[in-house]
């Protein structure tokens, strides 16, 4: 008896842990609030920078360093995040699309290698420029402008 006992009970909550299991990202039969997705993953979007650097004529500046650093006022793990720099090209641009979205505000460090012009900085907000999907796509958010540098 005790033996009968066991293999029904047993056989029982594998049954009833199998429908929950199969269920667990549904509504109740996905009537009372509808199906749930499940989606596993980490929240990500792009980071674009898009800037002209030139000198005070408005002359394009080639080769000059642009290094973005991510300011996390509200993360208190992560206060200052410098990503890759960038080289600008023969018409002044520096262009480059990052894999990070959580940005609050930017300063871009500009700096010449050669020596002639001064290094300089500025502090940029992003722009949103592609919504996310409202899941874990967070869209893409932008900073661009001109940047012109003084000579030393």
């Amino acid at each position: 008896m005790k033996t009968l006992f066991h293999k029904v009970f047993s056989s029982l909550g594998t049954f009833v842990l199998g429908v929950l299991g199969f269920t667990s990202c549904d509504g109740i039969n996905g009537i009372i609030d509808g199906p749930i997705l499940c989606e596993y993953g980490t929240p990500h979007g792009e980071f674009k920078v898009d800037i002209r650097v030139t000198d005070e004529s408005g002359s394009p500046l080639k080769d000059i360093h642009v290094s973005p650093v991510l300011l996390h006022p509200s993360n208190y793990d992560i206060r200052r995040q410098e990503l890759e720099t960038i080289k600008t090209d023969a018409s002044g641009k520096a262009v480059r699309t990052y894999d990070n979205s959580w940005i609050d505000d930017v300063r871009v460090i500009f700096e010449d290698t050669t020596g002639v012009y001064a290094k300089d900085s500025a502090d940029f907000k992003p722009v949103q420029t592609k919504e996310g999907d409202n899941h874990w796509y967070r869209g893409e958010k932008t900073v661009s402008g001109t940047q012109k540098l003084k000579k030393k």
